[in-house]
């Protein structure tokens, strides 16, 4: 657990500046890349990779596709690097929106940390590897090892005001969400889907109205009761 995540963040990347990422990510108007390869479609299965590297989150899923293609780990964790060849909205600066026309990437690098659920598909890759000889106890032994070799220490003062501290350092030091990876809806698209929204619950009030079908004009219905003798309601 790491109290200062923006400071332990700035410094790994910091520290690794000049070393390969471990993942790169391209992000066009229409469809992404991962390492300049296939292209995807924002709306695909592939694209859940997105919002793991917006939560800062290393893809327990791809875990074990990532050791099998020797992707590089820094200190535990996963450095991506993002870049947006996607044109911003509003370009005020003339030097950014000439580069934003040449091409010219906007490129960024973020840190995705592991969390429990890695830490226990790694323990599984290993002991694969080690043709699942392990037992309960050997992999809680390893796991121990781990957590002592990537854990800060931890603060075991009895004052509950050291706690308190504590966690609102990790609160505010954590990074913000970045803004959405997929592109957002077109304002006409929006327009469209909010008319028929609109349409659909108008519709909707307009049936369960139970003077829908009734005419406002008063019928009068005669009711015999006897033969010769009836009876009028007003209706």
């Amino acid at each position: 657990m790491t109290y200062n995540v923006t400071r332990e963040n700035r410094e790994l990347l910091e520290k690794h500046r000049h070393d390969p990422a471990s993942l790169s990510v391209q992000l066009y108007h229409d469809h992404w890349t991962l390492n300049s390869g296939s292209k995807f479609l924002y709306n695909s299965p592939s694209a859940a990779l997105l919002e793991e590297i917006r939560a800062y989150r290393m893809p327990v899923d791809l875990l074990e596709l990532l050791d099998q293609a020797n992707v590089p780990f820094y200190d535990g964790c996963m450095i991506v690097e993002l870049q947006d060849f996607r044109e911003p909205r509003a370009v005020k600066d003339k030097k950014a929106a000439e580069e934003a026309k040449s091409g010219v990437a906007d490129i960024m690098r973020v840190v995705l940390r592991p969390n429990p659920e890695t830490l226990w598909a790694d323990l599984r890759i290993l002991n694969q590897k080690n043709g699942d000889k392990w037992t309960d106890q050997k992999a809680l032994e390893l796991e121990a090892k781990i957590l002592l070799a990537t854990a800060p220490p931890l603060c075991l003062h009895p004052d509950p005001h050291i706690g308190r501290m504590a966690n609102s350092i990790l609160r505010v030091s954590m990074p913000r969400t970045p803004p959405p990876l997929r592109p957002r809806k077109r304002k006409l698209e929006s327009t469209e889907a909010d008319e028929l929204a609109r349409a659909r619950k108008a519709k909707i009030l307009q049936f369960m109205n139970p003077q829908r079908n009734r005419s406002a004009t008063p019928r009068c219905v005669v009711i015999p009761i006897r033969p010769i003798i009836g009876l009028t309601i007003w209706l």
